[in-house]
């Protein structure tokens, strides 16, 4: 995404929502397919808008580039960076916030960033890391569950998250966005009772088979196959206790997202009647 290419589609314009990115966990060459169009398109982006005299930026981000985990579980708030993180999308996007934060600040542009958690909900066409699990329910193929706690939010309440910043004159810094972090049991309950009839997985996959599996899914990379999972997702997101603190976006932007039942149910429904 060049400059150039974007600059007259940003005449007369007051406002930029900057919602691209690459979301994906792996790729042969993680730099040029996931890093670089995360962090140089972010740039490029807000220097149209510059040069455009685009007077708000709204600016996507996640929860990736603030991390996965606290000490004991403390909920993470604006002031944490996920700093340390090898993982391709992790990286991304947080050399991509922190260079677009570089960039506000050397040329005074008003940018406020949005923090979400794993996307859910309806009107996808092709399906992220955040709503495959849902399919693998649906289709019965998922058997186990990792060890995770898991951060979703639907994406009609990103969407309200982006315009609540944006018309809010106060509106600052960064905002995560998170309706409800469950771990495997619970997110299994919530889906029994939307889906009574389906059979959903009771049992926790241990660490030491989720890493084996791993590596030898790296190993099969290597001949041309694509993994299922990397070492870098499991040191990334399994055996965390995650937690967020959305009271920024409630208390400033006013946010109040919808029941994650209620987003989970939309999820299925989408992908039954969309994707099956």
């Amino acid at each position: 995404m060049q400059p150039e290419t974007i600059e007259t589609a940003m005449n007369g314009i007051e406002g930029l929502f900057q919602v691209a990115a690459v979301y994906k966990s792996w790729a042969r060459d993680p730099e040029e397919e996931i890093i670089n169009p995360s962090i140089i398109g972010g740039i490029n982006a807000l220097k149209a808008a510059r040069n455009a005299n685009v007077k708000k930026v709204i600016f996507t981000s996640s929860t990736a580039a603030v991390g996965r985990s606290g000490p004991g579980g403390r909920a993470l708030t604006e002031a944490d960076w996920n700093s340390a993180s090898k993982h391709p999308y992790s990286y991304a996007k947080t050399e991509a916030e922190k260079r677009a934060w570089e960039y506000a600040e050397a040329v005074d542009m008003n940018v406020v960033v949005i923090n979400p958690t794993a996307v859910i909900g309806p009107y996808f066409h092709r399906h992220t890391p955040s709503t495959l699990l849902f399919d693998k329910i649906l289709k019965g193929e998922l058997k186990s569950l990792p060890p995770q706690t898991f951060g979703y939010v639907d994406v009609r309440d990103v969407a309200l998250g982006h315009i609540l910043a944006y018309e809010n004159e106060n509106s600052e810094g960064r905002h995560i966005l998170c309706t409800q972090c469950v771990d495997g049991f619970e997110l299994m309950d919530l889906i029994e009772e939307i889906n009574p009839e389906l059979k959903v997985p009771r049992k926790i996959e241990p660490m030491w088979k989720i890493r084996l599996f791993a590596r030898l899914e790296a190993t099969r990379a290597i001949f041309g196959h694509t993994p299922r999972i990397t070492p870098q997702t499991v040191k990334e997101y399994l055996g965390k206790i995650t937690n967020y603190d959305s009271s920024k976006a409630k208390g400033v932007l006013g946010w109040n997202p919808m029941d994650l039942k209620d987003s989970i149910r939309d999820t299925m429904n989408w992908i039954r009647h969309n994707l099956s």
